[in-house]
């Protein structure tokens, strides 16, 4: 342990003013409030390495911050996958109505739009970082916040920890947590401090611009906890075709896309793939968008068993093949004086409708009455199944989220408590669990780190 000072025992001490840290402190000093004072009777602190708590929240859904979606708990349970279940008694704890409620008593009432997302009325993702920040200041929750306040090591507690000398006021409540174990820890500015409880909520390692560079993961492991890979999740993909790039800014809606690997696709940690629909968007680098998004992970954990995984996209999901073949026809017998690339353009976006003319080399000004039976074949596989080689993510500075982390089966789902060590929680983006995008991962954090903070609290004051 580090030599420098040492200040009187927290409580509780959460790690990461992220959404779950946030939420766990709110919700730790709200199950213990003092009804004289209306601040909490524990000793709450909440460790930030950055200079400003919340920063990446600040970023979500565009800086306005979609902070749950409003779908049944089963819905947001299935959208977590194979490991969603875990998720159960979190979700029951605090669910999506529940977590609107509270934010609109804390005045940032909400709205819902396309996909059933949430979002705060002033579409603006510091009104929810400000309305917990706030909450926690009144509760009387202490935040360190900056490069020297980050914790850098954890000491779990030795069977009977004594107090450290001098470290307790004579005049401390609750003299029956006295003796309790603490943990040690101290900050990478040479701090210590000792705590009853610990609340593990630093994130995973996407937007590593934010600082989130998988510190929680070191953390646990040096507690004992097992780590499942780390991979990059809601991350954009690569694509060895050059074409798509010149299409880049483009978005196409409602398309699915399907994962392709050669031979048997292998067991996932992150599940079995199912198609993906939504909206694909086009970039100078390949492809992007919802529908590349969400089973993102799934191609990045593919990616480190294969040189390259294969995409398949449906532009036209609503329309069979043979539908397609008989509005071609269609085209050939009433149209035939149009253009194919205008026609095209009543189906698919006219930038992409002009690219797919070029990639089957039909001339910009044939028109549909030459149509032939191979040019009719070769636009309806292009519409209905356009492949594209995936060789790499954008990785953890781009991704939005991180799969993997902190093994499920060694943490209890209804106090999210560790099972190895005693008075050890784990919140957030540091268990591996990951949902897509739309609000699911926001909902996922405030709900375990409330479900934490609540239980961390109602124990020590048993």
């Amino acid at each position: 342990m580090s030599n420098g000072p040492t200040f009187p025992p927290l409580d509780i001490a959460i790690l990461g003013a992220g959404a779950a840290g946030m939420m766990a402190g709110v919700a730790a000093a709200e199950a213990t409030v003092d009804p004289a004072t209306g601040r909490s009777r524990l000793r709450i602190g909440l460790f930030e390495k950055n200079a400003q708590p919340g920063i990446k929240v600040l970023v979500c859904g565009g800086g306005r911050c979609n902070f749950t979606n409003a779908g049944s708990i089963d819905f947001l349970i299935e959208q977590f996958g194979r490991n969603g279940r875990f998720l159960t008694p979190a979700l029951r704890h605090l669910d999506n109505d529940a977590l609107r409620e509270w934010f609109a008593a804390a005045g940032v009432p909400s709205h819902e739009e396309h996909d059933g997302k949430i979002y705060p009325d002033s579409n603006q993702a510091k009104s929810v970082v400000n309305a917990l920040l706030n909450r926690m200041n009144a509760l009387g929750v202490q935040v360190h916040a900056g490069a020297d306040e980050a914790i850098a090591t954890i000491e779990k507690p030795e069977a009977r920890s004594p107090e450290p000398e001098g470290s307790m006021p004579e005049d401390q409540p609750d003299a029956g947590r006295e003796s309790a174990p603490l943990f040690h820890l101290s900050t990478t500015g040479g701090t210590r401090f000792a705590a009853r409880s610990v609340i593990l909520a630093v994130g995973g390692m996407s937007y590593q611009r934010m600082g989130t560079t998988g510190d929680g993961y070191r953390l646990a492991a040096a507690l004992g906890h097992s780590i499942v890979t780390p991979r990059p999740a809601i991350v954009a993909l690569l694509c060895k075709e050059e074409w798509p790039k010149t299409l880049s800014g483009l978005a196409i809606a409602d398309v699915e896309i399907r994962i392709e690997v050669e031979g048997p696709l292998p067991r996932l940690a992150t599940g079995k793939p199912t198609p993906s629909v939504n909206d694909l968007l086009f970039t100078h680098f390949g492809l992007s968008g919802p529908a590349i998004l969400n089973p993102s992970e799934i191609v990045a954990e593919l990616l480190e068993k294969f040189p390259a995984v294969g995409i398949r996209v449906d532009f036209l999901r609503h329309q069979s093949h043979d539908q397609l073949a008989a509005t071609l026809r269609s085209w050939q017998q009433h149209h035939g004086k149009k253009l194919i690339r205008k026609q095209l353009a009543t189906l698919v976006p006219i930038r992409l409708a002009e690219k797919i003319c070029e990639l089957l080399s039909i001339h910009p000004e044939q028109t549909c009455s030459t149509l032939t039976s191979a040019q009719m074949h070769q636009l309806i596989e292009r519409l209905k199944v356009s492949r594209f080689s995936i060789h790499a993510t954008r990785g953890f500075k781009e991704a939005m989220v991180t799969a993997g982390g902190v093994k499920l089966d060694e943490v209890d789902p209804r106090t999210m408590q560790s099972k190895l060590v005693p008075g050890l929680y784990l919140v957030g983006e540091v268990l591996d669990l990951t949902g897509p995008s739309g609000g699911y991962n926001l909902q996922l954090a405030f709900s375990t780190g409330h479900l934490a903070g609540t239980h961390a609290a109602r124990t020590l004051q048993a």
